[in-house]
């Protein structure tokens, strides 16, 4: 079941976040890039400013237990809706839950009459692989300094809806 969240419920995302990032990208990123990005991302007032600025935050839930979570926005002038967040538990990997969530927000898209969907994923991360069997395209490579000396290394991706 996917439940679309209120500005009140955004310490959800927050908790799981900090329980899944570290994990999630151990490999990819320092423990110290990770600790930096969960605090200028994650805090409380962030997620509340994207919010406000008409971010939408879903989870997954399988058996009443938040598996994964997700934020979207649509942006009209572009005719597109952005996936700024996808995560799910690792111990959910490989189970359909990012398949379930991109598919609620593709379905948003389309009844926003939105025509693509895009996102910006690590170059490293494996989710890449499983971005591109669901049939989207990397269309660049950027790399963005965040601070603090660290930079996000992405591929921006996009499917058609």
């Amino acid at each position: 079941m996917i439940k679309r969240l209120q500005k009140s419920e955004l310490d959800t995302i927050q908790k799981m976040a900090n329980e899944i990032w570290p994990v999630c990208f151990k490999e990819m990123i320092s423990q110290s890039q990770i600790e930096y990005m969960l605090d200028w991302m994650y805090t409380q007032k962030k997620l509340e400013d994207n919010f406000d600025k008409g971010h939408a935050f879903i989870i997954l839930k399988k058996e009443n237990k938040k598996i994964g979570f997700a934020s979207f926005e649509k942006k009209r002038i572009k005719g597109r809706i952005r996936l700024h967040k996808l995560y799910v538990d690792p111990n959910q990997h490989h189970n359909g839950a990012g398949r379930e969530l991109i598919n609620y927000i593709i379905n948003e898209g389309k009844r926003n009459s939105l025509s693509t969907l895009d996102l910006f994923v690590n170059r490293t991360n494996p989710a890449v692989t499983f971005y591109e069997k669901i049939g989207f395209e990397i269309v660049e490579s950027i790399d963005l300094e965040i601070g603090n000396g660290f930079f996000m290394n992405d591929y921006r991706m996009e499917i058609e809806i």
